[in-house]
């Protein structure tokens, strides 16, 4: 090999080198930038940690806080309706979901024993038609969703398996329930107690046609018979026929 040859590698060889050395810095350089980010993320996975466990924290206390509510209320509805205080609602979460999950017992306490039943075995199935109604009323006013908080809330033949002496207390309830929270209630009941508290009273009647026509109660509706009924529809009709 001659000189000239030898020093044409020689410069290529330190050209390689350089090129070399440029790329080391390249990637020692890029090997920085990603333990920047690496870093990054951990800071952000850590900062995502804490904010996971306080939002987990504050969710368990507004469940709580919410279950609490919700429990008194409930169990205020059973001690008015019932006239006792031996009874309590009591929510349990179901321990093991994926999901908060819960079930409602009612908490009675007897000649100084205590025992724990579902809602529909407890007082003959009474006490499921006061939490249903109760619920509805504890759901506006703790979740405060504005989508149905002038909702007007509608019944059907609610109290079906009151007794006759709690449907009284009952009546009171309902009526205490839309004058405390200022909702418009509207239900179908054959239960007299509860008709007698409505400000409106309507008696629903279907003729030989099967047209139903709703007519305004002008008298407690335990004192109604046919023959008022029919006078009060002729008064109707004459009253249109002077307007």
């Amino acid at each position: 090999m001659d000189l000239q040859t030898f020093e044409n590698n020689l410069k290529q060889l330190e050209t390689n080198v350089i090129i070399a050395k440029e790329n080391e810095r390249n990637i020692k350089n890029d090997i920085l930038l990603l333990q920047n980010k690496i870093q990054t993320i951990e800071n952000e996975n850590i900062t995502l940690d804490k904010v996971i466990a306080i939002l987990t924290a504050t969710a368990t206390t507004s469940r709580d806080n919410a279950r609490q509510h919700f429990e008194k209320i409930i169990t205020d509805a059973l001690q008015f309706v019932s006239q006792s205080k031996d009874y309590e609602f009591i929510i349990k979460e179901l321990p093991g979901r994926a999901k908060a999950s819960y079930e409602f017992y009612i908490k009675s306490t007897v000649n100084g024993v205590e025992c724990i039943q579902k809602p529909e075995d407890a007082n003959g199935g009474g006490f499921v038609d006061i939490i249903s109604v109760a619920a509805k009323y504890a759901y506006l006013e703790i979740f405060n969703d504005p989508k149905i908080m002038n909702a007007t809330l509608f019944y059907d033949e609610p109290g079906k398996m009151i007794s006759e002496h709690m449907s009284v207390k009952f009546a009171e309830y309902i009526k205490f329930l839309g004058s405390y929270y200022n909702r418009q209630t509207i239900m179908v009941t054959h239960n007299d107690n509860l008709s007698s508290v409505a400000d409106k009273t309507f008696l629903v009647r279907k003729d030989t046609n099967g047209i139903s026509t709703a007519i305004p109660m002008t008298v407690n509706v335990t004192q109604i018979d046919y023959s008022d009924i029919d006078k009060m529809e002729a008064e109707n009709e004459q009253s249109k026929a002077s307007d």
